[in-house]
C-alpha cells in the first residue's frame, strides 16, 4: 500500500514570450500509512531565489473528525538547497504540518513568478507521474503569451489546447491536461528513472535538441576563454607529451586530481559554467566547471572538445522533446578521439567512465549532434582475481591474492582503496573475512589510487583460522582470504520475478582463480564437479582439477548484454544461474 494519496494535484503555467512564467498550484494529499506521515509531515517546495519568488498562501491539515489545523507563518520556513556540497541559489519552503495521522489530509497552495529565464526567450518543463502512487485528480493548465511557440508531448496523459477566456489578451492560447491513476505499484529495486518509462507532460519551445544546445553553448563557450595563466599550465603539463593523445591524458589527469568537486549553482549556474579561469584560481567547480576548465586547457594546445550532456542516474532515454530532465551531469567529449572524459570522477583513468555514465545519450553542446558513451562490456569490465592459498596441518591457511579491475570496477576499486587507505586496516580486513564467513590477519597493498597511470591492482597478505577439523575425515568449501569475492556476493541476490517495470542490465565478467595446496600427510578423496552452462545473457563455468596434493579452481562468469535495457525474462535467467552459482560455491573437497 502506497504511504499516501495524492488527492489533487492542479497547476497553472502563464507564459510570457521571454520565457519567464507565473505559476500557482493547489495540492492535497491523504495520509494512508504511518510512513506517509514520515514522508509528508514536512513538505519542501524548492526554487532559486535568484530567478524566482516564491509565496505560500495557504497551508492546512484537515483530521480525518473534520477538524481544520493550519500550519502558522512560523512553521513555514525558508532553508537552503540540499546542502552537502552544494553551494547555490536554491532554496526550500519547508511548510511544518501539525497533528497529522492516518487519514489526514495536507493542503497546500501556492505561486511563484520565474522572472529570470533558465535560457532566455525559452520555457521548458516535464512532469513525470510516479506509478507508485495513487493521482485521484491532476490537471495541469497552460497559457501562452502571443508569440509562444508551445511543443507538447505526453503519454498517459489526456488534453490539448481550449478555447482561450474572454477576457485574454489577443493571441493568447490555453492547453489543459489532466491525468488519473486508481492503481499504484511498489518501487522494484534497480528499476530505471520514471523519465524512461512513467506517463508524462512534457513542453517546450525549443524546437529540437540542436537549438537547446545551442542555447547552452551560447552562455557556456565564453566561460572557456582561453587565458595567459591556462595557457601556460596546460604548455608546462603537455611539455613531455608524444600526441595528441597523450596531451589529452597530461590534463584530464590534472583537472581531475587538482580541481575538487564542488556543486556551486548561484544565478543562472545550474545551466551556466563558471570562467575557466574563476575555477583554476579556486581549484574546486562542479561538473560544468570541470568541463569548461578542461576544455580551455586543451584549447590552448590546439585540441578541440566539447560539453557532452548527460544524465549519471539511472535514465538511458532521451524525451521526445527538447526539455532539461534527464540531463542532470556534464562530462567532455573529444572527437577527434572519440573520446569521453569524466574529470569528476577522479578515480577513472582516461578512456573509463564511472558506472554511471556507461551507455547513456549524450547532447553535445557544440554541435547539437546526438552521442552515446560506451556501453559496458565483459572485455572492458572485469575482476580477475587469483587466489594462492597452502592449508597447514591444524585447518588454519596462509595466503596471498592480486585482483585485477578495469573498466567501471577498477573507478570502484581505486575509491574504496583511497577511502580505506587511511582507516584501521585490521578492523577492514576483519570486516572482509566475516562476509566470507572467515577469521583472521593480514594486510593489503595497492599503488596510489590516484594514480591514474599506473596499471592497478590490489594485492594481499593473509592467515587464515583453521576453517576444517583435522585430523578427518572432513569437507570444506574453496576459502576466499582478502580477495574480492565477487562471485558470492552475487549468489547473495535474488530477483524479482516477474517484474513491472524495466531496469538496467550492465555486462561485465568475474574471474576467480584459487590454487589450493594441501599438506603432504592428507589424502583427498573427492573434489566438485565441473559446472558449464549459458542461461539467457549469463554465462558460467568452472573447473577443478587436483594435480597431487594441489587443487586449481577455475571460476568465470560473463554476462553480454547488446543493450542497456534488460530482456524480458533476465530474472528468470539470473535465478536459474543463481541456483547452478550458489550450488557450485557450496561444493566441497572431502579429505581424511
Amino acid at each position: 500500500m502506497p504511504p499516501y494519496t495524492v488527492v489533487r494535484a492542479f497547476d497553472s503555467f502563464d507564459i510570457q514570450a521571454d520565457g519567464s512564467y507565473h505559476q500557482s498550484y493547489e495540492w492535497a494529499y491523504r495520509i494512508d500509512t504511518p510512513q506517509g506521515i514520515s514522508d509528508l509531515g514536512e513538505i519542501k517546495l524548492s526554487y532559486n531565489e535568484k530567478l524566482e519568488n516564491l509565496e505560500v498562501l495557504e497551508a492546512y491539515t484537515l483530521q480525518p473528525d473534520g477538524t481544520r489545523i493550519d500550519v502558522p507563518a512560523d512553521k513555514i520556513r525558508k532553508q537552503d538547497g540540499d546542502g552537502g556540497q552544494e553551494y547555490s541559489d536554491s532554496k526550500a519552503m519547508v511548510i511544518i504540518y501539525s497533528k497529522v495521522d492516518v487519514g489526514s489530509r495536507l493542503f497546500i497552495r501556492a505561486r511563484s513568478h520565474q522572472h529570470t529565464p533558465l535560457f532566455p526567450g525559452h520555457f521548458l518543463m516535464s512532469r513525470y507521474f510516479s506509478p507508485h502512487f495513487v493521482f485521484e485528480d491532476a490537471e495541469v493548465r497552460i497559457s501562452t503569451q502571443a508569440g509562444v511557440k508551445l511543443q507538447i508531448d505526453m503519454n498517459g496523459v489526456h488534453g490539448g489546447q481550449v478555447a482561450p477566456l474572454p477576457d485574454d489578451a489577443p493571441g493568447t492560447t490555453r492547453y489543459r491536461f489532466t491525468f488519473r491513476q486508481a492503481q499504484a505499484y511498489p518501487y522494484e529495486s534497480g528499476q530505471v528513472n520514471l523519465s524512461d518509462f512513467a506517463p508524462y507532460l512534457a513542453l517546450s519551445t525549443f524546437a529540437n535538441y540542436a537549438e537547446f544546445a545551442q542555447a547552452y553553448q551560447i552562455r557556456a563557450k565564453p566561460m572557456g576563454a582561453v587565458t595567459p595563466a591556462i595557457e601556460q599550465l596546460a604548455k608546462e603539463l603537455t611539455a613531455n607529451a608524444k600526441d595528441e593523445r597523450g596531451k589529452v591524458r597530461k590534463l584530464f589527469n590534472w583537472v581531475s586530481q587538482n580541481i575538487r568537486y564542488v556543486a556551486v549553482y548561484v544565478g543562472e549556474g545550474g545551466f551556466v559554467p563558471h570562467a575557466a579561469q574563476s575555477t583554476l584560481d579556486n581549484r574546486y567547480g562542479d561538473c560544468k566547471d570541470h568541463v569548461t576548465l578542461l576544455e580551455a586547457l586543451l584549447a590552448a594546445v590546439g585540441i578541440e572538445s566539447t560539453t557532452a550532456l548527460v544524465n549519471s542516474g539511472g535514465a538511458y532515454q532521451l524525451p521526445n522533446l527538447a526539455v532539461s530532465t534527464p540531463f542532470n551531469h556534464a562530462i567532455t567529449y573529444i572527437p577527434s578521439l572519440g573520446l569521453y572524459l569524466d574529470s569528476t570522477s577522479r578515480f577513472s583513468p582516461m578512456g573509463t567512465l564511472p558506472d554511471g555514465d556507461t551507455g547513456k545519450p549524450t547532447l553535445l553542446t557544440a554541435t547539437g549532434a546526438i552521442g552515446q558513451t560506451p556501453m559496458n562490456s565483459w572485455k572492458n569490465d572485469y575482476t580477475r582475481s587469483r587466489v594462492h592459498l597452502r592449508m597447514r596441518r591444524n585447518g588454519s591457511f596462509v595466503g596471498k591474492s592480486t585482483t585485477v579491475t578495469r573498466g567501471y570496477e577498477e573507478v570502484n576499486s581505486r575509491g574504496n582503496q583511497f577511502a580505506n587507505q587511511n582507516d584501521d586496516q585490521a578492523q577492514w580486513i576483519n570486516g572482509l573475512l566475516a562476509s566470507n564467513q572467515e577469521t583472521g590477519t593480514g594486510r593489503i597493498f595497492s599503488a596510489e589510487p590516484t594514480d591514474l597511470d599506473t596499471p592497478w591492482a590490489v594485492g594481499a597478505e593473509f592467515r587464515l583460522d583453521p576453517l576444517v577439523n583435522v585430523p578427518g575425515p572432513s569437507a570444506m568449501t574453496i576459502p576466499y582470504g582478502l580477495a574480492p569475492g565477487k562471485l558470492r556476493s552475487m549468489a547473495s541476490y535474488k530477483a524479482i520475478e516477474p517484474r513491472r517495470y524495466p531496469q538496467r542490465c550492465s555486462s561485465a565478467e568475474v574471474r576467480e582463480t584459487t590454487t589450493l595446496e594441501f599438506p603432504q600427510t592428507m589424502k583427498i578423496s573427492r573434489i566438485p564437479a565441473n559446472v558449464h552452462g549459458s542461461f539467457g545473457s549469463y554465462h558460467y563455468q568452472s573447473s577443478y582439477t587436483l594435480k597431487g596434493r594441489t587443487l586449481l579452481v577455475d571460476r568465470l562468469y560473463r554476462s553480454k548484454r547488446t543493450s542497456t535495457a534488460c530482456e524480458p525474462t533476465v530474472n528468470q535467467d539470473w535465478n536459474r544461474f543463481r541456483e547452478v552459482l550458489q550450488r557450485d560455491l557450496r561444493g566441497q573437497v572431502f579429505f581424511h
